[in-house]
């Protein structure tokens, strides 16, 4: 008998992961123009989930982000006939069909801790791409009534970044005029080589490379519980053959089956879903999925601003305005959330 060939399509979440990491984020700091809806997250907590969508949508909307048709990210899935996870060019599409430049969509689910993980994302509708990925560990109190506001706040700027001020226009030095006296004159090329780095490259640099062994680390394990033939494979694969010699005829679900088990297992019967025990182990598998999806693109995102400030401690000009280089580089950060938990984020401007 031929063993069953997946335990559920969540796992594509790590395929999705992978194609996120190789180009399909970028940055997103100005409010982007153009029509954009923002969705009503999709969660497994129904007050929690709506409470944060309303905030956002707010936020958003006083940012200039809006405009669009209201609807939730699980109606533009349903809409659209998206796999799970849904792909980007699925989503994309759903876009298109609500006649929007970009759209800001994602999901808050319950962590065993008792806190919530945020994953919120900024796509281009044109292009296909996600932009901006901001991944976030809330706790309770900042999803309450008081201080869920707040907490829109710090998200929608860690998305957007800070409203820009108006500033003074800069008139640059003349530069110095030399002469074979003085030296050779500058021609403006980038120049590779150890020099004096300031101490922010460095430590820059330090903080990127440990948050992406970190993240890695969370990735991959998360991964190998989910991974074919792993645990919670065989969990189910146990569960399923439990189920075929249990007195009971309404709840088996053999493992040696050509399709889904997880689908099978969530059937709607009387009462509620044909093989409870095998549904419970689907979605473990499902939020371990997602889990893994959020910290390989971390990971991405790490692996990034790690080469990006590697690159930077032995690039630099002789010549003033090598802080051009500067305003070009990587911002990344981690921050605590007002009403608890913490937010991460990060973008590329080259």
């Amino acid at each position: 008998m031929s063993k069953p060939m997946r335990m559920s399509s969540s796992l594509l979440a790590v395929v999705t992961s992978v194609a996120l990491m190789t180009g399909a984020v970028a940055p997103a700091h100005a409010a982007p123009a153009g029509k954009a809806s923002v969705l009503t997250l999709e969660g497994d907590d129904p007050a929690k989930t709506s409470g944060l969508s309303k905030a956002l949508q707010s936020e958003f909307a006083a940012r200039g982000v809006g405009g669009g048709r209201d609807m939730s990210l699980a109606e533009l899935k349903l809409t659209m006939g998206c796999d799970e996870p849904p792909s980007v060019a699925c989503l994309s599409g759903g876009g298109k069909t609500l006649g929007v430049d970009r759209m800001i969509y994602g999901t808050l689910t319950k962590t065993r801790g008792g806190a919530y993980s945020l994953n919120l994302s900024l796509m281009n509708v044109s292009t296909a791409t996600v932009e901006k990925i901001v991944n976030a560990e809330l706790a309770e109190g900042a999803l309450a009534a008081g201080t869920v506001k707040g907490t829109a706040t710090d998200l929608v700027t860690q998305m957007l970044g800070p409203v820009e001020s108006a500033t003074p226009e800069v008139v640059p030095e003349p530069e110095p005029v030399t002469g074979p006296e003085t030296g050779p004159k500058e021609n403006g090329k980038l120049i590779w080589g150890k020099y004096d780095a300031p101490g922010w490259k460095k430590a820059a640099l330090g903080a990127s490379a440990g948050l992406l062994v970190v993240s890695l680390a969370v990735g991959i394990g998360t991964w190998v519980q989910i991974k074919p033939n792993g645990k919670l494979y065989k969990d189910l694969v146990a569960a399923g053959e439990r189920s075929l010699g249990d007195e009971s005829g309404t709840n088996n679900v053999n493992p040696n089956m050509k399709g889904d088990m997880c689908e099978e297992a969530r059937s709607a019967v009387k009462g509620g879903v044909k093989n409870g025990e095998m549904t419970k182990i689907c979605n473990k598998a499902d939020g371990l999925a997602t889990a893994a999806t959020g910290a390989f693109v971390a990971t991405g995102v790490f692996a990034v601003a790690t080469v990006a400030f590697a690159t930077l401690l032995f690039v630099h000009k002789n010549k003033p305005g090598v802080a051009r280089l500067q305003r070009h580089g990587v911002t990344m950060g981690m921050a605590p959330m007002r009403g608890g938990g913490a937010m991460l984020g990060g973008s590329l401007r080259f």
